[in-house]
């Protein structure tokens, strides 16, 4: 079961969103709860500071690195001093960090210390992606090696867990997941197949499998099965069966993978309107 949580924050809409999923599930879980704010080092690198420099008038960027790192550290005491308050009003007990680095790899590497990383969809700048993920939120999809939650732009509290299952190994690793978060936070648990390039046959026979699973940890699934493109199925089931979370297997690290993960994976959390659990 999930006892460390680590959510990410940037002091974005978005980030303010994915802290209240990580408060919730830290109350449902009795879970530890650490909030990270990462300095971006790029925004201290030469090109920049001399661009910015020009910009303000301002003497060669090398006289002003001090003060916009200063302004850079103030800004990311604020985030964290919020995200403990916003703790502190939902009576969760939190940590706060703040690190200094390339946000997605900083992530990447604290990680090590929870068992869930929750990051929102988009970040700061969510105005210039339009529909796709933001490019933190992608980087971190793409390496992370815990189950990583990535979440929407508005909160609801999850009830109803969509697990896609289709008998492969990482899929049965994502309904483990789901199955052990419904189990600690008393949800319904919901598994679904799509038969894409699969005989009929076979497409039942995975989805008995994923309700013995299930079961076997005591816990009450409804299976069902559908035709057609996996994605699209995903989200469309998502939203007639009112499910609060979608969990799914992420592949692995190969150059394949990485191109199947950017071209379906990222595609569904982009779209997505509830959050997105991959496990690895």
């Amino acid at each position: 079961m999930i006892k460390a949580i680590l959510v990410c924050t940037d002091g974005s809409e978005y980030s303010r969103v994915a802290c209240q999923y990580a408060l919730s599930l830290a109350q449902k879980l009795e879970a530890g709860l650490t909030g990270l704010h990462v300095l971006d080092s790029r925004m201290l690198e030469g090109p920049l500071m001399a661009d910015i420099s020009g910009w303000i008038g301002a003497q060669p960027y090398g006289g002003q690195l001090q003060q916009f790192r200063e302004l850079l550290q103030q800004r990311g005491e604020a985030v964290i001093e919020a995200f403990l308050k916003q703790c502190k009003e939902a009576g969760v007990e939190a940590s706060g960090s703040m690190k200094m680095g390339h946000p997605a790899k900083v992530i990447v590497t604290e990680e090590n210390k929870a068992e869930l990383v929750i990051v929102g969809q988009r970040g700061e700048h969510a105005d210039l992606t339009g529909d796709l993920m933001g490019s933190h939120a992608e980087r971190i999809v793409r390496h992370s090696l815990k189950p990583c939650m990535v979440t929407p732009a508005t909160h609801r509290e999850i009830k109803h867990v969509l697990a896609a299952y289709d008998g492969s190994g990482h899929a049965s690793k994502a309904l483990h997941e789901a199955i052990e978060l419904v189990k600690g936070a008393g949800m319904k648990l919901t598994v679904l197949t799509v038969g894409e390039n699969l005989q009929e046959q076979d497409v039942n026979q995975v989805a008995e499998d994923g309700l013995q699973l299930a079961r076997a940890h005591d816990v009450e699934a409804t299976s069902v099965v559908v035709e057609g493109n996996v994605m699209e199925n995903i989200l469309e089931k998502t939203g007639e069966l009112e499910a609060d979370l979608i969990t799914v297997g992420a592949y692995g690290h190969s150059r394949i993978h990485e191109m199947l993960l950017g071209s379906t994976t990222t595609q569904l959390i982009a779209k997505a309107d509830v959050p997105v659990m991959l496990v690895r």
